[in-house]
């Protein structure tokens, strides 16, 4: 008898043993205030690994004893979990989250003025008005043509016209790419929305004003496809292995211009 629990005390070691060294598959599920909460944010910090809950507020991730998940939402408070052996012997967790609550500092709302007001207080000038109009200074009445020849987007890209123009053959070929870019454009802005910046910043270590820039370097990679298609785990994959090579080519575009 004393030989058969020695054995199985062995036995549950090695097992512990190897649940701490290999990887296991868990399933997770994310509750908040006794409902569900989906398209939470979930990275394995250790691992750089992450997923989204589904419409259930479930969740798979591959972890081992000791590896730390990390849980971000816009709207909840963030939240960190260590994995134990009693989480990898179960095979499953549930994590409770808050909702984030933002305190605002006091403010007065006072009445909208403009850049050219003037306090009646202080101005006391009571001479005539001069200006153009009243000098009678030619092309007085004019008024300033808007520039035409520079395209910015939301996402940051700024074209020039005029080299687009050059660098196509027909009014039809310009029309056409100037729409792709424009609707690349608002895909862009809905894909930084639904990730929030906190995914981009604190997951993938991508600075905010980077964002919008590593955004259109992943859109050789479909971004735009699969992200319409909602597969919004497949797109969280490609960001996390594109993030990892985009600060290099930050910091390449940076010496290029110090070189130049």
């Amino acid at each position: 008898m004393k030989k058969t629990a020695i054995f199985l005390i062995l036995l549950v070691n090695i097992y512990f043993l190897n649940a701490q060294e290999k990887n296991m598959l868990i399933l997770g599920k994310i509750i908040l205030k006794d409902s569900i909460a989906k398209e939470i944010h979930v990275v394995n910090k250790q691992q750089h690994k992450g997923t989204i809950t589904d419409n259930n507020g479930l969740f798979n991730i591959t972890v081992k004893v000791g590896d730390t998940l990390f849980f971000s939402h816009i709207n909840l408070e963030n939240k960190d979990i260590i994995i134990t052996n009693k989480t990898i012997l179960q095979g499953e967790i549930t994590v409770y989250l808050d909702e984030k609550t933002e305190i605002l500092n006091e403010f007065v709302l006072e009445k909208k003025r403009s850049i050219f007001y003037q306090d009646p207080e202080i101005i006391t000038y009571n001479g005539p008005v001069v200006n153009a109009k009243t000098l009678n200074l030619p092309y007085a009445e004019s008024v300033a043509e808007k520039e035409k020849n520079i395209l910015k987007f939301k996402s940051g890209a700024v074209v020039s016209l005029d080299n687009l123009i050059n660098s196509l053959n027909g009014n039809n070929k310009r029309t056409k790419q100037l729409k792709k870019m424009s609707l690349e454009d608002i895909e862009i802005q809905k894909i930084r929305t639904f990730f929030t910046d906190s995914f981009f910043v604190v997951d993938l270590k991508i600075k905010k004003e980077y964002i919008n820039l590593f955004l259109n370097d992943c859109l050789d990679k479909n971004i735009i496809r699969i992200f319409k298609k909602d597969n919004s785990l497949k797109l969280t994959k490609i960001l996390i292995s594109e993030s990892k090579l985009f600060p290099k080519k930050v910091t390449d575009e940076k010496l290029l211009l110090t070189n130049n």
